[in-house]
């Protein structure tokens, strides 16, 4: 690329000293069109060695760890009422994995009573850079207390932070999810900030995959993930990030036909390892409050029948084994796709007649880069009235958009749009609403659970036309 601009700029230099000879010059068009030749010549001489030095140039990530804590992310993995994880960034020279946890007080002298705690440390390098990702998890904590928590020591500590634990009861909470974020951060970071300043005791964050582009477009992968941790900023920090991995996630950028997971996830994460063997950190449940959240890899589901097989059993051991009221299912490929030559029939055929034995509530997508919301009934019936089934939503936080051409199953359906969603657990309510960038109700509707777990769904009155 770099090879190309400088081609270019020598071109229109080329061009302008080419006119000015020729208009002020008394010399004849032949002597004009030698000495351009000339130049031209020279030219080539030139860019020849700049070509080569450019190409042979290796490039390394924009952002560098340090010795001061970044990247942070807090994350649920194991009882959110009792436990919470943290991961961070520094560089190599830190050699410990420290933080300190204090119920959030209101003295200045909060260090004093704080705990420190011990955790672990990875290297990962990878993009010119080796960085060090430590990883803690917080144990016996208080249910529905808030803490504070810095990371490191000394000089290079962190600032401090806060985290809210669960309730041990079935009380209301609210959560965000998010699409597809990937793109340009300069866009999605109004999305996942404006649904923090929205929703700021929302209990945690939910992405249903492709968080990054995975190298797309020449992008280093380091570069994509300080482009997606700086678009959250402190977010991250405070509510506990809840993702699955998309198929972004699996690309190598120097091997589009290699599919490994994104050298940055687990290190980058302190996801739950409670789901199928092979597949820690990228399919895992855990429950909220008298809500069951499942995280189903989607991407792995639809290219290796071990692992889908596998996958499908357990999944399905968690829903005749639920204890809880409502419960919601999380992977990358829907179900239903909004795009005509999009066809995720592997997970169709494998979830989908679990999803209507067990009556799950709600199934949160993403990949299809439109928004969309529907109600598909169980196999064999009919929809009635009011009457609810599971409800299906793809969506998009990111920039990245592409148009809805396949057969309609959706009540509600958006392009070129760029949309996040807050969604409200209260005892047998389920409030669902999805907002644009700006802020502004585009979808919205309360499912009510009555008798028998027969489910009435209604529009909210301001989204009703």
């Amino acid at each position: 690329m770099k090879c190309i601009l400088v081609s270019c700029d020598r071109s229109i230099n080329l061009r302008l000293k080419f006119i000015y000879i020729f208009m002020l010059s008394k010399m004849s068009t032949m002597q004009v069109f030698n000495n351009f030749l000339k130049s031209l010549s020279i030219s080539f001489l030139f860019f020849i060695p700049v070509a080569h030095i450019a190409a042979g140039q290796e490039r390394t990530a924009s952002s560098k760890p340090s010795a001061e804590p970044d990247r942070i992310v807090l994350n649920i993995n194991g009882d959110p009422a009792t436990s919470m994880a943290v991961t961070w960034r520094t560089d190599t020279t830190v050699s410990e994995s420290i933080a300190k946890i204090s119920g959030n007080l209101p003295t200045i002298f909060l260090a004093d009573s704080a705990k420190e705690i011990n955790g672990t440390y990875i290297d990962v390098e990878g993009d010119g850079v080796v960085a060090r990702y430590h990883s803690i998890t917080f144990k016996e904590l208080i249910p529905e207390t808030e803490y504070a928590y810095c990371l490191g020591s000394g000089a290079d500590a962190s600032e401090w932070f806060t985290f809210t634990t669960a309730s041990a009861d079935p009380d209301p909470f609210t959560f965000i999810y998010l699409g597809d974020s990937q793109g340009s951060n300069s866009l999605y970071s109004r999305v996942i900030r404006k649904a923090f300043r929205s929703e700021p005791e929302a209990a945690f964050m939910i992405f249903s995959g492709d968080l990054v582009d995975g190298g797309m477009g020449g992008v280093l992968q380091d570069d994509e993930w300080a482009g997606w941790h700086d678009a959250a900023s402190f977010i991250a920090a405070e509510l506990p990030v809840a993702p699955v991995p998309g198929n972004h996630e699996y690309y190598d950028p120097a091997d589009r036909q290699k599919r490994e997971l994104n050298r940055y996830w687990r290190p980058g994460f302190a996801l739950p390892e409670n789901g199928p063997s092979g597949l820690e950190e990228t399919a895992y449940t855990y429950d909220y409050q008298d809500v069951r959240f499942i995280f189903i890899n989607s991407s792995e589901m639809m290219r290796n029948a071990d692992f889908a097989q596998a996958q499908a059993l357990w999944v399905e051991k968690l829903l005749k084994e639920n204890p809880c009221r409502w419960t919601f299912m999380i992977f990358h490929h829907p179900v239903f796709s909004t795009a005509a030559s999009r066809d995720n029939y592997t997970v169709r055929n494998l979830l989908k007649p679990l999803i209507d034995q067990y009556h799950v509530d709600m199934v949160l997508t993403g990949h299809d880069h439109t928004y969309a919301r529907g109600t598909v009934m169980p196999a064999g019936e009919e929809k009635k009235g009011w009457q609810s089934g599971t409800v299906y939503v793809v969506s998009v936080s990111g920039a990245k958009q592409y148009s809805q051409d396949a057969s309609r199953w959706w009540e509600v359906g958006l392009t070129n749009t760029q949309t996040w969603q807050a969604i409200t657990i209260d005892k047998n309510k389920l409030i669902y609403k999805a907002f644009n960038a700006a802020g502004e109700l585009a979808d919205g509707f309360i499912i009510t659970k009555k008798k028998n777990d027969r489910k009435v769904l209604r529009d909210l009155p301001e989204n009703r036309k």
